[in-house]
C-alpha cells in the first residue's frame, strides 16, 4: 500500500473498524476496507468515465449468495466477486444443489445479459427496470428479487474519494 501513512491508516481504521464491538464486525470492516477501494470504487470510476464520455452504462451489484457456496465459502461471505458469472451461463440448471429461486434468478440474469448483447439495453418485458447509470448513479441490485437503487455505498465511496484526493495532494 504505497502512500499509506500512519495518518491515512488511522482514517481507514476509524472509518471501517473504529466502532466495531466484536470480532465479526472487525473482520467485516477489514474485508470492506480492502474490497471497497479495489472493487467498488474502481468500478464506479470506470462507469463514470464511460457515462461522461456519452456511452450508455448499466451498473449492477450482484448480492445473492449462491447455495452452492455452502460448505465451501465461509458463511460471512455473501455474494463474492464473480458469482454472477455462474448465473449468466445457467450453472443453477447444472448444479444439483441450486434452488428453484436460483434457477429463476439465472433465467432473469440471462435475459438481462442477452437483451444487452442484442440491443445495448438490458431491459425487457417482465424484467425489473434496470436504470441507466446517470448523474444520479442509478444501478440495479441483483438478488432473488431485483431492485433499482442509486449511489452504491455512498458514504464509503465519498470517504474513499476524499481520502484519494488527500493522498494525491500529499505526494
Amino acid at each position: 500500500f504505497q502512500g499509506l501513512t500512519s495518518e491515512i491508516f488511522e482514517q481507514i481504521y476509524n472509518e471501517y473498524i473504529g466502532n466495531a464491538e466484536n470480532r465479526a464486525q472487525v473482520r467485516d470492516g477489514v474485508l470492506d476496507a480492502i474490497g471497497d477501494p479495489l472493487f467498488v470504487l474502481s468500478a464506479i470510476e470506470v462507469a463514470r468515465y464511460h457515462r461522461d464520455a456519452g456511452n450508455p452504462v448499466y451498473f449492477y451489484e450482484f448480492q445473492h449468495r449462491p447455495s452452492s457456496a455452502s460448505g465451501l465459502v465461509p458463511e460471512f461471505v455473501k455474494a463474492d466477486h464473480g458469482d454472477e458469472i455462474a448465473f449468466v451461463f445457467g450453472k443453477p440448471f447444472l448444479a444439483g444443489r441450486a434452488t428453484e429461486e436460483e434457477k429463476i434468478l439465472s433465467r432473469t440474469v440471462m435475459r438481462y445479459w442477452t437483451n444487452f448483447a442484442r440491443n445495448g439495453n438490458p431491459n425487457g418485458e417482465g424484467l425489473v427496470h434496470w436504470p441507466q447509470y446517470d448523474l444520479e448513479e442509478r444501478y440495479l441490485e441483483i438478488d432473488l428479487m431485483q431492485k433499482a437503487a442509486k449511489k452504491i455505498k455512498e458514504p464509503k465511496m465519498e470517504f474513499w474519494t476524499q481520502l484519494t484526493k488527500q493522498m494525491l495532494n500529499e505526494r
